[in-house]
């Protein structure tokens, strides 16, 4: 294969764990009994949707019942009304003590008060009416349900499920507190600088690349002191949720400029206690070993620091049958630079054998 050089951003892997963006755990307010339960579990649901109907024939005794307080209130507080009245009349004229026109006054403060409190009972009521429906918060995924139609919740109960929210979606990493104490020196303090600078990607557990690009979005203010680093949390666009919370995946951030430098294909790297070598074909087709030096992994590919320079060819395949010093019938082959993968070259001649 012949080399080429290409621009490699200066880069950095970090094990990095998913996390929904929103969670909210579906918890009874009131204890009753589950009548209906009206999603699917692990299907999307919409913010406003009704999840679960509790048994409300309480719920609504308690409404009526504090309805007709209110209406006794409000009748109490009309008759203590006319009767001051009717004292501050006969009063004025001296027909009426002032110890009695005092006892009117505070029955009439009393019934105020009790039409209070009955107002506050009915609002109180209402509520709890409302809470035999429980709705989703937000747009988002509903996970397992723990309660089934029947079962008896309450506010200590715990959750009867979670919904998320996982577009967008976080991706929660960790910085070594001398990297971050060197960036916020550089007077970049704040995740929008780091962003305005930086490029991510991500790593899926099967090895693929994510096709959506991340931003970092939290840094924390203080360091976690049992492991000295800093943490960090970026966020992606997550619009087929491909990216379920708690998976472990591998953040590649990337500056936006970098360097030209040669790539070889990591099939080609050998390595021995002198350290990592490559095979190298000159225009004579004569194989010998050339010590390199390399540096940020890419895909398949390695950025070579010092050993190799664009245009030169090194063997990618056979391997095992070529050594130093022997003429060879090289055959040009293409790389795919994520995979590894092998290809022929279009127009190059058949593979040959190596010859002494």
């Amino acid at each position: 294969m012949t080399l080429e050089s290409t621009e490699v951003r200066p880069s950095r892997d970090f094990v990095a764990r998913t996390a929904a963006s929103a969670k909210a755990a579906l918890v009874a307010r009131i204890e009753a009994e589950i009548k209906e339960i009206l999603f699917r579990e692990g299907s999307r649901v919409s913010e406003g949707e009704i999840l679960v109907r509790l048994e409300n024939t309480r719920a609504n005794a308690d409404l009526q019942q504090m309805n007709a307080e209110l209406a006794a209130a409000r009748t109490e507080i009309e008759s203590a009304r006319r009767n001051l009245q009717r004292g501050e009349n006969v009063a004025d004229k001296g027909y009426l003590s002032d110890a009695d026109l005092d006892k009117l006054k505070d029955r009439f403060s009393a019934a105020a008060s009790r039409l209070e409190a009955a107002e506050a009972a009915v609002q109180k009521a209402g509520i709890n009416l409302e809470y035999t429906e429980i709705k989703a918060p937000f747009d988002g995924w509903i996970g397992r349900l723990n309660y089934d139609v029947g079962a008896v919740v309450s506010p200590a109960s715990g959750p009867i499920a979670e919904v998320m929210a996982t577009d967008p979606i976080y991706v929660e990493f960790q910085l070594d507190e001398s990297d971050y104490v060197a960036f916020r020196r550089s007077g970049n303090a704040t995740g929008e600088d780091i962003t305005s600078r930086l490029s991510l990607r991500l790593t899926l557990p099967d090895g693929e690349f994510y096709d959506q690009g991340g931003m970092v979005s939290f840094a924390d203010v203080q360091t976690n002191e049992s492991t000295g680093t800093v943490d960090m949390r970026a966020i992606f666009p997550n619009p087929d949720a491909v990216l379920l919370p708690g998976l472990y995946v591998t953040l590649r951030i990337e500056g936006q400029a970098g360097d030209a430098q040669v790539l070889v294909p990591q099939m080609a790297v050998q390595e021995t206690i002198e350290g990592k070598f490559v095979l190298v074909v000159n225009e004579e087709q004569l194989v010998s070993q050339r010590f390199i030096k390399t540096g940020t992994r890419l895909g398949a590919m390695l950025a070579v620091e010092s050993g190799l320079e664009a245009g030169e060819r090194v063997i990618v395949e056979g391997l095992q049958k070529v050594r130093t010093g022997v003429t060879v019938n090289p055959v040009t082959k293409r790389i795919n630079p994520e995979t590894g993968v092998l290809t022929d070259n279009p127009g190059s001649a058949s593979e040959g054998e190596a010859e002494q």
